[in-house]
């Protein structure tokens, strides 16, 4: 009864919320309607996904989680890349799809292992937890964007160009 219909239920919710922040840390980034960066809404996206990494009850879990994140916000951040290989390089419709989420999904993979280490460092105290969480993302982006696919595009912290925060880019530069 470890596994009855209830934990599925909160199983399936998890990953809808999971996939939902992931469209909303998109949205964030460049918002479909006029283009424009949302901070707060970023800020939103990330922290559902540590409240939700939260919940989780084993590091399989907190991947799965992250992973659906991270590929919802990849996927529908990088949608533009479908209209590229469809219509101006004429391949067909489902394989252009499928190349856009075999894309996402491999990278939105650097995530999921943030998550699952997460979940197994799960330090004690939730400053600590937060900090924790906050490294392992930082690791994820930067190992994205330099180990094997080269492929800075669509981090986090585009959505802050026109933030509170944009003027510690200089300093800080764009994973800082």
């Amino acid at each position: 009864a470890r596994y009855g219909w209830k934990s599925t239920v909160k199983r399936w919710i998890l990953w809808g919320l999971s996939l939902v922040g992931g469209g909303v840390q998109a949205w964030a980034i460049a918002s479909p309607l006029s283009g424009d960066t949302s901070w707060w809404l970023q800020l939103a996206a990330m922290t559902t996904l540590y409240l939700l990494s939260e919940r989780c009850r084993s590091a399989t879990a907190s991947a799965s989680v992250t992973w659906l994140f991270a590929c919802a916000w990849i996927t529908g951040s990088i949608w533009w890349l479908f209209i590229s290989m469809n219509v101006y390089g004429g391949l067909p419709a489902i394989v252009a799809s499928l190349a856009v989420f075999g894309l996402s999904g491999f990278l939105a993979s650097f995530y999921a292992l943030a998550g699952a280490i997460l979940h197994v460092l799960r330090p004690s105290a939730a400053l600590m937890r937060a900090g924790s969480f906050g490294a392992l993302w930082l690791a994820a982006e930067l190992t994205r964007a330099t180990v094997l696919t080269g492929f800075p595009w669509v981090a986090i912290s585009y959505a802050h160009v026109d933030g509170p925060l944009a003027s510690l880019a200089p300093w800080v530069g764009v994973y800082g």
